[in-house]
């Protein structure tokens, strides 16, 4: 009995030690921010593209409005307004008629920024990116699967995708990264305590929640 004490005594101690570090870590990483070239490699920017596309998929990141969305609409827009031979397809799952649900206000919000409406299609189904790179295969076809594609989503959530797409036949897949400007302005004294610390928070439950979509992925054979 007092050995088996002693054996939890000893694991108890190993786990308080582990917590310490990785608490330590993770304050580290509040303060001077994530290693870049982990974030880099989460961002693909090794797969941007690098050949005019012959289709660009929208992946909706929220309800419209939503950041995530709009962001990536507005980007989506500036990359491809003068693809005139590219076709878009914006994806986003809608239970009711589509045109009046977000999906179809992500295909306005093109049309807005200058996208005819004619170049945009519409899939309505895909409820995870693993699911939106196969209904977006099935309504291209196989006559799509080496045509050049690029996918447009925001932060850690571009290598995932761009693997998801490629899991699904597509074999020539880039990237294209939705990501905001700074402000231009002088935002005046202590930026990095006023913005940056609580910025970095963010990331990394963004960076935990990503690594483990993509370790689940890999699993299963989706990336």
């Amino acid at each position: 009995m007092a050995e088996n004490g002693s054996r939890f005594v000893r694991v108890l101690r190993r786990l308080v030690w582990l917590a310490a570090l990785l608490f330590a870590l993770q304050m580290i990483g509040v303060v001077v921010g994530l290693p870049s070239p982990l974030c880099d490699w989460l961002y693909a920017k090794d797969l941007q593209p690098n050949e005019t596309p012959h289709t660009i998929v929208v992946l909706g990141g929220g309800g419209v409005p939503s950041s995530s969305t709009l962001l990536r609409l507005y980007c989506a827009a500036e990359f491809g307004r003068s693809l005139t031979g590219a076709t878009f397809i914006v994806s986003l799952p809608a239970d009711q008629n589509p045109d009046e649900a977000s999906v179809g206000r992500m295909r306005d919000e093109l049309v807005l920024r200058g996208i005819p409406a004619s170049r945009i299609r519409m899939e309505t189904r895909g409820t995870s990116t693993r699911h939106q790179a196969v209904n977006v295969r099935s309504l291209l076809g196989d006559e799509a699967r080496h045509q050049p594609l690029v996918v447009v989503t925001s932060g850690f959530h571009m290598r995932r995708s761009v693997l998801a797409f490629r899991a699904v036949g597509f074999s020539n897949v880039r990237g294209e990264l939705a990501a905001g400007a700074d402000v231009e302005a002088d935002l005046g004294w202590f930026t990095g305590l006023r913005y940056g610390i609580w910025k970095n928070w963010e990331l990394q439950a963004e960076l935990a929640r990503e690594l483990c979509a993509l370790a689940f992925y890999k699993l299963c054979g989706w990336a």
